[in-house]
């Protein structure tokens, strides 16, 4: 009798545990492609015709690409800063040479999403598509600017 109680507690001990595993509430799924919770059925845009949402699509896939460049760029100047930080004597003049470049880097990323963004509105007028209409990552559509890539 007690070994069956132990085995029991054992088991209800492992699901309390494991529950919150797969308690991912709306917004958190896998969504197409496969990127988390940034992408949703209609990849953040309101109900629209299958035309815009081609259009949207391509525009998506246009950004990424553009973008690709500037955001392993600023990643890279991120992780030489992060190795410099983390060194016995900082180079201050270097780092504040990064510092600056990381953050050129920053505003042309933030020109590329706003025209971006306004290209979308040409496409879909009636969406509200980005950032500041959810409540964080668990929202509508999450907190980096629209998309998972800023």
């Amino acid at each position: 009798m007690k070994k069956w109680v132990t085995v029991l507690g054992v088991f209800l001990l492992v699901g309390v545990m494991t529950y919150p595993v797969f308690a991912r509430g709306p917004g958190w799924g896998y969504g197409s492609g496969g990127l988390g919770y940034c992408r949703q059925d209609q990849r953040g845009y309101p109900a629209v015709f299958p035309e815009q949402q081609q259009n949207l699509n391509r525009l998506d896939q246009n950004f990424v690409n553009e973008t690709s460049a500037t955001r392993n760029n600023i990643w890279n100047k991120q992780n030489e800063m992060t190795v410099l930080l983390n060194g016995e004597n900082p180079d201050l003049t270097q780092l504040r040479t990064l510092q600056k470049e990381i953050s050129g880097l920053k505003a042309q990323m933030a020109e590329k999403r706003l025209a971006y963004r306004l290209e979308t509105r040409k496409v879909a007028p009636e969406g509200t598509y980005g950032g500041g209409y959810g409540r964080g990552r668990g929202g509508n559509r999450g907190n980096w600017g629209g998309r998972c890539w800023s």
